[in-house]
């Protein structure tokens, strides 16, 4: 007997913040939910580098990803650099979220989310996103696992955690 097991494609996602504490958003043509950007992880590319690519091809911002690091808040400084090892910048999140497509059929996003901070001077060119503060994402049509996680990015904003 053999079980179908849905396939399982790995993305990445970039919760963009800025100075005012707006996060990046567009109303997905796909899916219909306001989201951040986001997308496939291509072969051999880092989750990280993923993230920023996809953020400059659906917005044209120049961002960094920051580095969540909550054992620091612990008072530990783990360095888990060692010879050939190297650390990758952490996500916020990894959620296992399942993907109704017409076209691939039912299947699961492996996504890795980080917070990502706009480059200075980098401009915001696709204006489909826009800037949304956490209370103006509330009243659109966002998923509950997104809202949850803007407010957590924004905690951590305010105390200064990232």
């Amino acid at each position: 007997m053999t079980i179908d097991v849905p396939k399982s494609h790995f993305t990445a996602t970039g919760i963009v913040f800025n100075e005012q504490g707006q996060f990046l958003f567009h109303l997905h043509p796909k899916i219909g939910y306001w989201l951040p950007p986001g997308g496939h992880i291509e072969e051999n590319e880092e989750p990280q580098n993923a993230a920023l690519r996809e953020i400059e091809e659906e917005t044209g911002l120049l961002c960094e990803c920051l580095c969540y690091q909550p054992e620091f808040n612990l008072g530990l400084n783990l360095d888990l650099n060692n010879g050939d090892v190297i650390e990758l910048v952490k996500p916020l999140a990894i959620l296992k979220e399942p993907i109704h497509d017409k076209k691939q059929g039912f299947h699961y996003h492996i996504d890795m989310i980080y917070l990502c901070k706009p480059l200075k001077n980098s401009q915001l060119t696709n204006k489909s996103f826009q800037w949304l503060s956490l209370d103006e994402l509330k009243k659109r049509d966002a998923p509950l696992n997104v809202i949850r996680l803007i407010e957590l990015t924004e905690t951590l904003l305010i105390k200064k955690i990232i």
